[in-house]
């Protein structure tokens, strides 16, 4: 049975409304103003408690995210003016007096299924990440076996070339599904922790990025050249480095054979909003195949041409996305492409950039 708390200072009115709404669900009557602590699946309130709880009222229903968590409000025509500096950051819906039981119903339930639909989503988001992380979990230990004793059986000399040759290729096919689903268990992660926006520096960002592929990769470090790095974001660090190795990574995969790849990475602010672009000389990308671009799984290329398993860059757009910003990309085939990440920045215009 669905749970009505009735934070109601009018007496009168408390008491109508209890006796009515008991008939078809479990109506909390609380005696303190610390009862929004409590379990509860609507709350309904008038004038004066909204006025002296909306900030608590505020945070009980951000601590719920992301289930739905209704409050209904009533008052009178002249009580909306008073509490409307309120309306937008605690309440959901408005049923103005005189109460006509019909309408006041009628609201009532279609919050209170809002709440029960909210309720039955976010269940089957944990029921299908569980299963998730318990399918991944377990396929990791028969690949472990299957990579041991390939490498045991590649010691033996009686094994000729072409039996090493095989067990090299089911080595090697072992190692990409381990990939894989390490892969999967970091994207399915992203957004459990909570983000962290903070005063970050882009320039140490971009210098860990750099240093971390260029290990990874083994590559020059003048392939890469950074403009304007200089601008101080508002940005989950962790994730901003998450986003932008992806990109370089990216960057410096896709390019032609034979040809050096060479990436540059631009940033500037404007109307406090800092833009990251990371632009290569790499393959392009056709113009429909780039709104899909950003989808989990989507691989334009086989495995065969360039390694990768699809997921880099709907990681990039899940972390941008957490973030409060925004991620595109402009491209045209075999003239490069320029991804773009746009985030919120601390400071001011700096239109400059700085080549170093």
């Amino acid at each position: 049975m669905s749970r009505i708390l009735l934070l109601i200072d009018h007496r009168q009115n408390r008491h109508l409304l209890a006796e009515w709404l008991t008939q078809h669900y479990q109506v909390m009557v609380p005696e303190a103003d610390d009862a929004l602590q409590d379990a509860f699946d609507l709350a309904i309130v008038d004038g004066p408690p909204l006025d002296r709880l909306w900030s608590q009222v505020q945070q009980r229903k951000q601590a719920d995210e992301p289930l739905f968590l209704p409050v209904l409000l009533l008052t009178s025509r002249q009580g909306v003016d008073l509490v409307t500096r309120h309306l937008w950051r605690a309440i959901d819906e408005v049923v103005l007096r005189p109460i006509e039981k019909v309408e006041l119903q009628a609201r009532v339930e279609i919050l209170l299924r809002a709440r029960r639909l909210s309720v039955a989503l976010q269940q089957r988001q944990t029921d299908l990440e569980t299963f998730s992380y318990a399918m991944t979990h377990e396929l990791r230990a028969p690949f472990r076996v299957i990579a041991g004793f390939v490498e045991e059986l590649q010691t033996s000399a009686r094994l000729g070339d072409q039996e090493q040759h095989c067990l090299h290729r089911i080595l090697a096919a072992t190692s990409q599904a381990q990939g894989l689903i390490a892969a999967l268990l970091t994207f399915g992660r992203l957004g459990h922790d909570a983000v962290r926006p903070q005063s970050v520096s882009l320039h140490h960002v971009i210098e860990s990025c750099l240093r971390q592929v260029q290990t990874a990769r083994r590559m020059w470090k003048d392939q890469v050249t950074v403009q304007g790095d200089h601008a101080v974001l508002q940005a989950d660090p962790r994730l901003l480095k998450l986003a932008l190795i992806n990109l370089l990574t990216n960057a410096l995969t896709f390019v032609a054979p034979g040809v050096p790849p060479h990436v540059t990475v631009k940033a500037g602010v404007t109307g406090g909003v800092c833009r990251i672009e990371v632009t290569d000389n790499g393959i392009g990308i056709r113009p429909e195949d780039q709104s899909r671009l950003f989808s989990p799984f989507v691989r334009l290329h086989g495995v065969e041409e360039y390694p990768g398993i699809g997921l880099g860059l709907a990681t990039v757009r899940k972390v941008v996305e957490l973030m409060g910003g925004q991620v595109g990309v402009t491209s045209l085939p075999g003239a490069g492409s320029t991804f773009w990440i746009e985030l919120r920045s601390v400071e001011g215009d700096n239109e400059s950039t700085a080549d170093r």
